[in-house]
């Protein structure tokens, strides 16, 4: 018997169908019943200001013992006083008015802009005209029996529906003198404030806003549901088709997946055409994975091999530099003897050849010696609280014959001493090493700047020339060992050794600090270095 398969796509629609409809349906239906409740919470909130406020201004008016107000005025003209308490004055008659006439006039001048209304109801009023109404005499009730604290409800009038609501009034001392009644004292429930709030704007906002909910809920189910359906067949049946009819010609080849799929559909196929991979695959992986462990091995072995000879390296270049600087000391001596002593010319000549590569040499063993003992670790370090400025200015003077002699001007404006931790004779040597390459690379005649800035707890020092600069390429890899760049003459040549930034790195980097180099080309350089600042 042949089982009939439904395929993915119709699938994939009825899912559509049977998830979001629902759901997108109660986040709708949920959203209606908030958006509703939020709206008539708006309408109890302004009621309970409203009747709050007025409270509030009724309070005012009984501790003042009531308002007077000019008789023969617009707001008081026509008004029942049922206590006729009057003053005369040169001006005209006042009449004073009691909370409760205030309270009305508020609701008759409310009632004229057709905003809101309000009124005062009591179980034995004096005005006639605040007797309470069904509401108000039901509300009174609870008021005074169940001592609750509002009531609302909805009443229909003639110019619409409204929310009604009201909150009891309790006996005030400053009232008992007017409202000498017996049996009243103070804090019984006397009456209540009845509020009416207009709701028909508002019912009809709900209105347009929960049509335009259904509108758009329908409208944004039924793009959902078309557009899930297109993607699914330009984006999965669509490329599932093709990877059907490639998964069976690559069956040889290097996919590892293995999958159990028994949906009845093209997952299902394909799932198929992966098992038939699964033990070639497998064999396969087997073997790389010894052939990886093995070549992991041998790395392994290798990089030890290495680590011992780079490690006998930097032991050989220490013992050599060490060893060889006593010869080229004895050595340096008698040429300066040799150079006091020749006087032909020719001699003479000879003898500046030796000196000149004898001061190579000698510089070439030092930077060896410094740069093993920095890579080992074994540097002995001074750190003391320095004047980095006296400093600055110490070795613009061992260079100034240097500079001299190329024209080239080396300025430092700052008038301030600055203070790092640091050790003297290292930076120093930092220092130098920067300046000397600055006038390498520098043509006669420029200018070459250095600047100390203190930010964040440390000094940056920033040497800037005006030489030929230092490609993109070459910016990060200058500071390593032996890297070297053509001199400003343009020259492709290697200018000395490529160990003076290497050293310099390793001693800023000593001191907690780090350095690096900003250039354009053909613009010049600047290299920065920082250091911990201190106070002296």
């Amino acid at each position: 018997m042949t089982r009939r398969h439904l395929s993915l796509q119709w699938k994939f629609l009825l899912s559509i169908i049977v998830i979001i409809f629902p759901i997108l349906g109660m986040i709708f239906a949920v959203a209606v019943f908030q958006n509703r409740n939020q709206a008539m919470e708006q309408v109890l909130n302004q009621a309970r200001i409203l009747s709050r406020q007025l409270i509030l201004t009724r309070q005012w008016i009984a501790d003042c013992g009531g308002v007077m107000a000019l008789r023969e005025s617009q707001g008081v003209r026509g008004t029942p006083c049922f206590i006729d308490d009057r003053l005369e004055t040169a001006e005209g008659s006042y009449q004073r008015f009691t909370p409760a006439m205030v309270t009305q006039k508020l609701s008759e001048y409310s009632m004229r802009q057709d905003l809101y209304h309000f009124r005062l109801s009591g179980l034995t009023p004096i005005n006639p005209k605040n007797r309470p109404d069904h509401f108000e005499e039901q509300a009174l009730k609870r008021f005074v029996k169940q001592n609750q604290a509002e009531v609302t409800g909805f009443h229909k009038l003639e110019k619409g529906e409204f929310f009604r609501y009201m909150v009891p009034l309790h006996m005030d001392g400053s009232c008992l003198e007017c409202h000498n009644r017996q049996g009243i004292s103070q804090g019984d429930v006397v009456g209540g404030l009845s509020v009416f709030l207009p709701i028909d704007g508002v019912r009809a906002t709900l209105a347009r806003d929960h049509w335009k909910l259904v509108v758009s809920g329908a409208a944004l189910m039924l793009i959902t549901v078309l557009t899930l359906f297109v993607l699914l067949r330009r984006i999965i049946i669509r490329p599932l088709k093709q990877l059907e009819s490639m998964a069976g010609k690559i069956g040889q080849g290097n996919l590892d997946a293995r999958v159990k799929i028994a949906t009845g559909d093209e997952f299902e196929k394909l799932g198929s055409v992966f098992n038939d991979m699964a033990t070639r695959l497998s064999k396969g992986r087997d073997r790389l994975r010894e052939k990886i462990a093995r070549a992991t091995r041998e790395l392994s072995q290798a990089n030890r091999e290495l680590e011992t000879l780079d490690l006998l390296k930097s032991d050989f270049i220490a013992s050599m530099s060490h060893e060889l600087r006593s010869p080229l000391t004895v050595i340096r001596g008698g040429v300066d003897y040799l150079k006091r002593t020749i006087k032909g010319a020719d001699n003479r000549n000879y003898l500046s050849i030796i000196d000149k590569n004898l001061s190579r040499l000698i510089h070439l063993v030092s930077d060896l010696f410094d740069f093993t003992r920095i890579e080992a670790d074994k540097m002995e370090w001074a750190f003391e609280s320095e004047n980095l400025s006296s400093l600055v200015r110490e070795v613009m003077e061992i260079l100034a014959p240097l500079t001299n002699d190329r024209d080239i001007s080396v300025t430092y404006d700052s008038t301030r001493d600055v203070f790092a931790k640091m050790d003297l004779e290292r930076i120093e040597q930092v220092l130098v090493n920067l300046l000397d390459n600055a006038m390498k690379f520098s043509a006669d005649g420029t200018e070459i700047r250095i600047d100390t800035v203190e930010n964040g707890g440390f000094v940056t020092v920033a040497v800037r020339d005006q030489g030929m600069g230092v490609s993109k390429d070459s910016l990060h890899s200058i500071f390593e060992k032996f890297h070297t760049v053509p001199s400003s003459k343009g020259k492709r040549r290697r200018d000395g050794t490529g160990l003076g930034l290497a050293i310099c790195k390793g001693i800023v980097e000593a001191h907690g600090g780090k350095i690096w180099a900003e250039s354009l080309q053909s613009m010049g350089s600047v290299f920065f270095f920082t250091l911990p600042s201190s106070i002296p």
